[in-house]
Order: structure tokens, then C-alpha cells, then sequence
């Protein structure tokens, strides 16, 4: 081969492996941000581990920048300060919080993630410092089993609370039934007990003297109830008589209400002596006239008669 044929196919080859490293880059995004303008901002978080200097940031999933640096703070705090590029035009809330992504194969991603909105207050992106610590997946599962395990361990001593309890109650379940202790009352010296009173019962109903005497108590029963009975009744015949004569009285008391109520309709109609005295106001007024004369009439008597024996003489009366 010729060296104007070699040096040909060199430039070739040069110019296919350009083009080819271009449409790699562009593939992998690497120069789809040409002319495209940037916000800043830092964050102070304890560690960056994981996050590399050209990490992908994603706002809730969306890219929407990258890492451009990772150092530590100049104040010897020994805090890592994570510098982040952004697209323009891009708002980020000031109440974010930032999660680490990382997979099995290639760098990790810082991802924003903002709460619901509306938000009022966004980042101004010109190199501003926030105060975040980033939390990494192992660390998201390690919060949640750990609180699965706490609720595990509550539910734990809960289960051990109640086996506790249910072996006290059944002790007691075990004392009450059947106890060791001879002295304490239980089901089974109840049982016996009952047993025992319910032999003796029916010893005695099998007695013939006591069922003689069980058949007097009853027919003494029986004829208490008789003589009640009959008491009752003649009771209540004795009741009748006195609501009849009762009845009788009531009848003679409501003839003589009659009488009288008949007697003041006469006197107020003006009927007979008591009438013409109670509606006659000239009768009444002559009468008590008469009645004074005749007053008067037996006071001059009198005065005469003790003149006539004052002077000697005889009246015989």
C-alpha cells in the first residue's frame, strides 16, 4: 500500500471515530446541554459518600442538572459542601430534601424531592448554601425496617404481656377448679358438697315419716287456704250488707239536701213566714216593731207591779 492510500484510510478512521465518539456523547447526554444556561447552588451535608463529581440531579425524578464539584468546607467542620448545576428555568422549591440513587452499575444520582404543592418560596440559583443531609436508599430501608422491627418488638412484648396474663388467669382458672391447698374452697369440694346435700335429700324424701309429715304440713296448708277462703267470703258478704246500708244512707242524706234546697228556694222565693221575713223588708220592720212594744209593754208591768208593792198594795201573781 502507498502512502497516499495509508494516509487516506488513517484520516478516515480518524474522522468515523470522531463522529462515532459524538453520537456517543450525545447518546449518553453528555452534549445535549451545549449552549444551554446553568443556576447554582451548594448544599452542606455530613457526608457525600456516593456522590461523585459528575453525578446526574434529578428534581423528582426528573434530570434536571448535575454535580460539579464535592469538597470540604472551609470551616473545618469537616461537612462536605456538593456543589449542583441546574438547567435555567427550572424552579426548585426552598423545602427540599435530597436522596441518593445509586445502582449496582455506574455513579450515583442526587434526586431533589419537593412536597405537594403549590410552593411560594423557589431557590434563586445564584451559588446560595442549604443545610441538607442526603439519605441514601440503604438508609430509606433502614429507617423502614427499623420501624417495622419496632412495631415487631411492641407487638412482641405485647404477645408476652398477654401470655402472662393468660397463664395468671389460668392458675387461677386451675386453683379454682382443683386447688393443692386442702384448705381452700374449690369447684371440685363444692361438687362433693352438693353431691353430698343431694344424698341426704334424697334420704329424707325416701323416709316415709318425713313424707308422712311433708303430707300433714300440706293438708294443714289446704285447709288454712279453705278457712281463708270462707273468712274471705263472708267478709265480702258482710261488705255487700254495709255498701247496701251505706248506699241507703247516702240515699236518705241526698232526700234531706233535697228538702232543705227545696225549703231555701221557698224562703228566697219570698214563700211562708221565713219568707216574707227574708224578702219582706215592711213585714220585717213590723215585726220588730211589735216585738219592741211588747217589750216596753211588759217592762211598764213590771215597773207597775213594784210601784203597787211599794205602796202595800197586795197583788197576788
Amino acid at each position: 500500500m502507498n502512502s497516499k492510500a495509508r494516509d487516506s484510510l488513517i484520516g478516515l478512521t480518524a474522522i468515523a471515530g470522531f463522529v462515532l465518539l459524538s453520537w456517543m456523547l450525545m447518546s449518553f447526554g453528555e452534549l445535549s446541554g451545549l449552549g444551554q444556561k446553568y443556576h447554582t447552588f451548594a448544599v452542606r451535608t455530613q457526608t457525600a459518600r456516593g456522590v461523585s463529581p459528575v453525578s446526574p440531579v434529578s428534581l423528582n425524578g426528573v434530570r434536571i442538572g448535575d454535580v460539579t464539584g464535592i469538597k470540604l468546607a472551609a470551616d473545618g467542620s469537616g461537612e462536605a459542601l456538593v456543589s449542583i448545576r441546574y438547567k435555567e428555568g427550572i424552579q426548585i422549591p426552598v423545602g427540599f430534601e435530597l436522596f441518593l440513587d445509586s445502582g449496582f452499575i455506574g455513579s450515583a444520582s442526587l434526586d431533589i424531592v419537593t412536597g405537594n404543592g403549590p410552593h411560594t418560596e423557589f431557590i434563586p440559583g445564584n451559588g446560595e448554601e442549604y443545610n441538607r443531609n442526603i439519605a441514601s436508599l440503604v438508609d430509606t430501608l433502614t429507617a423502614e425496617v427499623t420501624a417495622r422491627l419496632d412495631r415487631l418488638d411492641e407487638t412482641a412484648e405485647k404477645i408476652d404481656t398477654l401470655a402472662v396474663t393468660y397463664t395468671t388467669v389460668g392458675d387461677r382458672l386451675a386453683n379454682v377448679i382443683d386447688s393443692e391447698d386442702p384448705e381452700v374452697e374449690d369447684l371440685n369440694s363444692m361438687l362433693t358438697r352438693i353431691d353430698r346435700v343431694l344424698v341426704e335429700a334424697e334420704g329424707w324424701f325416701d323416709d316415709g315419716a318425713m313424707m308422712a309429715q311433708i303430707s300433714d304440713s300440706v293438708n294443714q296448708w289446704k285447709a288454712a287456704a279453705t278457712t281463708i277462703a270462707e273468712q274471705t267470703e263472708q267478709l265480702g258478704t258482710r261488705a255487700d250488707e254495709s255498701l247496701l246500708k251505706l248506699n241507703s244512707a247516702v240515699v236518705s242524706i241526698d232526700q234531706a239536701a233535697g228538702e232543705a234546697r227545696d225549703i231555701a228556694a221557698r224562703i228566697n222565693r219570698g214563700e211562708g213566714t221565713l219568707g216574707q221575713l227574708s224578702t219582706n223588708a215592711d213585714l220585717y220592720r213590723s215585726l220588730d216593731a211589735s216585738i219592741k212594744q211588747l217589750q216596753q209593754l211588759i217592762r211598764d208591768g213590771q215597773l207597775l207591779i213594784e210601784k203597787f208593792r211599794d205602796e202595800g198594795v197586795p197583788i197576788n201573781l
